[in-house]
């Protein structure tokens, strides 16, 4: 009994911490009295546990703390939290029978960003570290951990924060989470295309979770929609490795009813689009990247003089140096330009290999490439002992 003393003492000396603060913003007594009047006189044993939990809860309004300058809400928040833990349980017990705690939180997150001088104003950057908290302090196996995800997603959503924030920490776990907590397929086929929805930027970091995930997981036609409006606004230009089986499956299904899907297909398979509602100048300008990078990986030749590059790409010199210029940034092929005798030089060229298609002509490709390069190691010894000699023989003269 006596160590059963000793923990509500401690309990009752932060209670009466928490009660002050607040009552030191609304300027009166009444949280102090709300909550106290729980304890007997002598401050070491709680009257009545369930109603003094749902006082405090009551006090941890987002009226009171959201008063609170940003510096003291979060260790506030983190005291209720002690406080109702002791008193109910632990964080799983907490969040199943008052739920309000984290509905509570999130409405503290301002809908306007305060400027960096003000640092009295609750960021919602001290939201997501609470949130954070809370996660961390549940099993893996709980479901709550679902709601606190989509709690993190909701504020981020709301704040207009940067993605990259969450980026790596939950995007690299996102699933792995979700399927450890219990959730469902659904749930977590939801939840992680609300985390992609995010990403205004669209960046190769997310395009790369898209494809994992896709792998494992089947499409959908408002998913695949998605996926693709994220790819095509991607400053990524070749997005043909986000072509597994199951979108390759999904892009099937759905080719022939959906004109987005269509535009899509043509574009991964390096066809040359041309301008239509559905298509913006900058979505072109990509596939003039990917046309271009796939008439070389259909040739055999590795040399090109400007003239053999069709003019359906560039109408001239300069166009088309602009464009093999931004193919070689964009990383579709690799080779050097000479400007003088308007040849270019390939060395690598992007290959269309997807899943579902007929590859059968690139792997030709591949194979013609593979042994023009075996060819060309027969005679290397030759090539070096010639040169040597030559070498030689100019230093002796």
């Amino acid at each position: 009994m006596h160590s059963v003393i000793i923990v509500e003492q401690e309990l009752e000396q932060s209670v009466r911490g928490y009660a002050q603060i607040l009552d030191t913003a609304n300027g009166n007594t009444e949280v102090s009295q709300a909550l106290l009047k729980y304890f007997n006189d002598a401050k070491t044993q709680i009257t009545d546990k369930k109603a003094l939990a749902e006082a405090v809860l009551a006090s941890a309004s987002t009226a009171n703390l959201g008063q609170l300058p940003d510096k003291e809400f979060e260790p506030t928040y983190n005291l209720v939290l002690y406080i109702l833990t002791q008193l109910v349980g632990p964080v799983e017990t907490l969040l199943e029978q008052y739920p309000q705690i984290l509905t509570n939180l999130v409405a503290s997150n301002p809908t306007q960003q305060p400027s960096l001088r003000d640092r009295k104003s609750i960021k919602s950057t001290t939201i997501l570290s609470l949130l954070n908290n809370v996660f961390n302090l549940l099993p893996e196996q709980s479901a709550k951990r679902v709601v606190v995800l989509n709690k993190i997603l909701e504020v981020v959503a709301q704040s207009g924060l940067d993605f990259q924030l969450i980026s790596g920490s939950i995007g690299d776990n996102l699933v792995s989470w979700l399927s450890a907590a219990g959730a469902s397929e659904q749930d977590i086929k939801s939840t992680f295309w609300r985390f992609v929805s995010l990403d205004s930027a669209s960046s190769l970091k997310t395009l790369q979770l898209i494809k994992t995930f896709t792998q494992e997981h089947t499409i959908s036609a408002q998913e695949l929609n998605q996926l693709i409006e994220f790819a095509l606004e991607s400053e990524v230009v070749d997005v043909s490795f986000l072509v597994n089986h199951n979108v390759a499956h999904a892009i099937k299904s759905h080719a022939a009813s959906d004109d987005f899907v269509q535009l899509f297909d043509r574009y991964t398979n390096g066809e040359l689009l041309v301008q239509s509602s559905l298509v913006s100048p900058q979505l072109i300008a990509k596939s003039q990247i990917l046309a271009l990078a796939k008439f070389f990986a259909t040739s055999t030749q590795s040399i090109f003089q400007y003239k053999d590059i069709p003019a359906e790409l560039a109408s001239s010199s300069v166009e088309l140096e602009t464009l093999l210029i931004n193919a070689i940034k964009s990383g579709v092929i690799e080779g050097k330009l000479n400007q003088l005798t308007e040849t270019f030089y390939l060395t690598r060229a992007n290959r269309f290999v997807l899943a579902g298609a007929d590859n059968s002509q690139n792997w030709d490709n591949v194979q013609a490439a593979l042994n023009e390069w075996k060819q060309s190691l027969h005679n290397i010894n030759e090539i070096v002992n010639t040169t040597r000699e030559n070498i030689v023989k100019d230093n002796q003269s």
